[in-house]
């Protein structure tokens, strides 16, 4: 067989030298794969050092930040697939799982299709002192008797996969990020394995460091150990099985990874610039959405072609926005008030993706020399002819005509837009001055709102190809020459009469006959201000040039 060997770190700098060489000494043909996430205490440069003894055979991925252990995990199964493993054997990597059980493990998994190392079957043993096992034995009963799982232990994370189970594992709606991953993956294993098994181990109390499991993890673990109870009972889960993973699979954005798993499965498309305008009702298509595994990114995946995408933009015209711009004014103003005492005394600014100009005109009104940016001809057109502004019909790759360098660049609800947000990063570093000031708005995935309407959040269409959270973007922000000042909350400012515009496109009942009543009155003209949170402002000062020539 060939055979990985999995484990996750966070500060495990005094358990890690030894637990890769105790590992690879027990299985003599495997590879070990350790994804860190970014340890505070060296373990990844530990890593990286012992990576240069093993001829290849430890292979190391650094996450930007904790992830969760749950993900973690997902990832290696994704990485076994990806790089054609005959088997997965798993394990924590404070000595809690000894080494010294790999070719037991191994000898298991050449007959069944999952093996777990168990602490409660004839001949376990386990170090904790008595409080801590009745709480462990306690969630082994409950989830073995809620989720219908004959064998003896769910949670321990000492397990081997055959590469046959791995491919019809529904990886993708395995949805616990936590601890509640391991009785949320042995279920679906036990469920699809021709055959299961368990062997006795000693699980021993760490050797070195403290344990990561909260109060918190714990209490969501009980939640979705009962959501599951109920799902099983309601025979939700007998139509899961494994995403159908396109061909045409694209690296992340940011990472340059393609170890995902798909949140959303896409939906009928049909690619016209009437869906990639600003106010765009087309709320009922979007692409395939995935998560990636490695730094967290949610995104499109696979895209449409840059050169299909630049043509659908060139070609946008928005009559509905037109019609709004008294609202877009008081948008801008609003917002741009908020972060001016962050941006340089200076006077230069360049907005990308400036659509109609009414933010141009808006800043020019501050004092500001502006310049934009903006792809639809119709857009800049209408900038040009009715804002007396200077705007650039195309993208900032080529405005090869300005070498200006900005003290200011803006950017307003286009980010998610970019076919490439990092490489727009990097063009839009090489145009600014040190210390100059990044200001622009996202959409923000790591939301209540969003999380609560799920694939009904509105934003989820063809036009947006990326979706951030704060952390995400401040390690785009910070790969690409730029420090994050300032993250806060968006503010839009609508109509009445627009607002329900929207709902109609969303199929709210009664929302076209009501704004239709309402354009009898003045209330069409009200203005309400939406904050929900799941779109950001940031603000971002450059510390250091980064060269856009090497995109």
């Amino acid at each position: 067989m060939k055979s990985l060997i999995f484990t996750a770190t966070y500060n495990e700098a005094d358990n890690i030298a030894s637990l890769v060489s105790d590992c690879l000494s027990a299985l003599p043909h495997a590879h070990m794969l350790v994804v860190d996430d970014n340890s505070p205490d060296g373990t990844g440069k530990i890593l990286d050092q012992l990576a240069l003894g093993y001829a290849g055979r430890l292979k190391v991925i650094h996450r930007p930040r904790k992830l969760g252990l749950g993900s973690a995990h997902k990832l290696a199964m994704k990485f076994a697939l990806q790089n054609d493993y005959d088997s997965l054997v798993t394990m924590d990597a404070d000595y809690s799982h000894h080494p010294k059980y790999l070719p037991t493990m191994h000898k298991f998994l050449e007959s069944a299709d999952f093996v777990t190392g168990s602490r409660y079957v004839e001949g376990g043993r386990c170090d904790y002192g008595l409080g801590r096992q009745v709480i462990s034995r306690g969630a082994n009963f409950l989830a073995r008797t809620l989720l219908g799982i004959r064998l003896h232990e769910t949670t321990t994370s000492y397990r081997g996969f055959r590469r046959s189970l791995l491919e019809k594992l529904p990886i993708d709606k395995i949805k616990a990020e936590g601890y509640a991953f391991f009785f949320e993956s042995i279920f679906h294993s036990c469920r699809i394995a021709s055959k299961a098994a368990e062997f006795p181990i000693h699980f021993e109390d760490r050797r070195a460091g403290t344990s990561k499991i909260s109060k918190k993890e714990v209490a969501k673990s009980v939640v979705r150990l009962a959501r599951m109870w109920l799902r099983r009972v309601l025979g939700m889960f007998e139509n899961y099985a494994p995403a159908q993973i396109p061909h045409n699979v694209e690296p992340c954005d940011v990472c340059g990874k393609t170890l995902h798993v798909e949140i959303y499965p896409a939906t009928v498309q049909n690619h016209k610039s009437d869906m990639y305008n600003c106010t765009s009702a087309h709320h009922d298509s979007h692409g395939r959405i995935v998560r990636c595994l490695v730094c967290g990114l949610v995104a499109t995946n696979p895209k449409i072609s840059p050169e299909e995408l630049s043509k659908l933009y060139s070609d946008v015209v928005d009559q509905t926005y037109v019609a709004n711009i008294p609202a877009r004014v008081r948008t801008f103003d609003y917002n741009f008030k908020r972060v001016m005492g962050y941006l340089p005394r200076t006077t230069s600014l360049l907005d990308v993706g400036s659509y109609y100009g009414v933010f141009l005109d808006v800043a020019r009104g501050y004092g500001y020399q502006v310049k934009g940016v903006e792809p639809s001809k119709a857009a800049s057109e209408f900038a040009r002819k009715t804002f007396n502004v200077s705007v650039h019909s195309g993208t900032l790759a080529d405005m090869s005509d300005d070498s200006k360098q900005y003290d200011v660049v803006t950017s307003w609800d286009v980010m998610e837009h970019f076919f490439s947000p990092m490489a727009e990063i990097k063009r839009i570093n090489e145009r600014m001055s040190t210390g100059g000031v990044f200001t622009f708005c996202t959409l923000n995935w790591d939301n209540w709102y969003a999380r609560l309407l799920g694939e009904k959040w509105p934003w989820l269409m063809d036009m947006h190809l990326y979706y951030f959270d704060d952390k995400v973007i401040e390690d785009m922000l910070r790969r690409n020459g730029f420090k994050m000042t300032m993250a806060d909350t968006y503010c839009h400012i609508i109509t009445f009469d627009y607002f329900l515009l929207k709902l109609d496109s969303l199929g709210i009942p009664f929302a076209k006959l009501t704004r239709k009543l309402l354009g009898w009155t003045p209330m069409g003209s009200w203005y309400i201000p939406f904050r929900f949170g799941d779109i950001r402002l940031y603000v971002a000062e450059k510390t250091s040039n980064v060269n856009a020539a090497t995109i």
